[in-house]
């Protein structure tokens, strides 16, 4: 029986009516707003701002002045608010709409790599539109598995997944999901993570990330490792017009080593770096607020 926390229907409900109001947007207003509720929540919520400005410090602090790191973070906060107001008004645009907002690079990599027949797992992170990238996805002939973290309070969880599942997306909870992924691997499919967030314990890896070392997440460089899957990274942005950008990379080849932890190690850090240079390239859009560097 699904027994729900106090409050979760109230939030799920409170979700669904500032789904309604985004959606009465008319479009022209949509990234306005959202810069606008950006800024709010950069002047109001003080420990978030403090989390971003100290990535900021951390990648940009030898190349950018306080005066500038402050103008980034606030950037980087309105963006989160047009991704906010975009997600709530997902379940009004069509599959075509959305489609129509992509520039689509390097495609031909993942039908490459796929043709293989070994499966395909797909490394992202938390730029650009992630939850765009995630819906728009399914209609790329992918066959993707989303491995995702749930939401910690149950009610935006709920809403956020039903989001997400109406739009095709198929995903599974990253706690125990190694079967499921295994079987959807060899089957050919493709398997989507995410490599951009803490992973400590036994399950992550300390690898350099802007010059200190950040846990990162081991699963990608292992399961390559042993099933054979080739991997590659996708990554999206928003242009200045407004206008999606995704960008799929040429296969990313493992680091040779007898010690399948060295392996895992060193083609880690690959993925760490290829990141790292695509943030460099669109600060603004990557999510500074979350706690990257936490200790081991």
């Amino acid at each position: 029986m699904d027994i729900q926390r106090p409050g979760t229907d109230l939030v799920d409900a409170l979700l669904r009516a500032l789904a309604r109001l985004a959606q009465a947007l008319p479009e022209s207003r949509v990234e306005s707003v959202g810069r606008q509720l950006g800024r709010c929540w950069f002047h109001v919520v003080r420990y978030r701002r403090r989390q971003a400005l100290a990535g900021l410090r951390l990648a940009f602090g030898g190349r950018l002045d306080e005066a500038a790191l402050h103008r980034l973070c606030r950037e980087n906060f309105e963006h989160y608010g047009v991704v906010l107001v975009e997600f709530l008004r997902l379940p009004r645009l069509s599959d075509r709409a959305l489609q129509d907002r992509y520039t689509i690079n390097g495609l031909e990599y993942a039908a490459r790599a796929r043709a293989r027949g070994k499966g395909l797992i797909i490394l992202t992170a938390h730029i650009g539109n992630w939850e765009y990238l995630a819906a728009a996805q399914a209609g790329w002939g992918l066959d993707m598995l989303v491995i995702t973290r749930r939401a910690h309070q149950p009610g935006v969880d709920r809403f956020w997944q039903r989001v997400r599942r109406a739009r095709g997306v198929r995903f599974v909870d990253a706690y125990r999901s190694l079967g499921e992924v295994l079987r959807h691997l060899r089957q050919g499919g493709t398997v989507g993570m995410s490599i951009d967030q803490h992973e400590g314990g036994t399950t992550g890896v300390r690898a350099p990330f802007f010059g200190r070392e950040a846990g990162t997440v081991k699963a990608p460089a292992l399961l390559a490792a042993r099933t054979g899957c080739p991997v590659i990274l996708l990554l999206s942005w928003r242009g200045a017009d407004g206008r999606q950008h995704a960008v799929f990379s040429e296969e990313i080849p493992l680091a040779t080593d007898t010690d399948l932890s060295v392996v895992v190690d060193r083609t880690t850090r690959r993925y760490n770096a290829l990141l790292e240079e695509f943030i460099l390239a669109h600060p603004s859009q990557w999510a500074w607020v979350h706690r990257r560097w936490k200790p081991a």
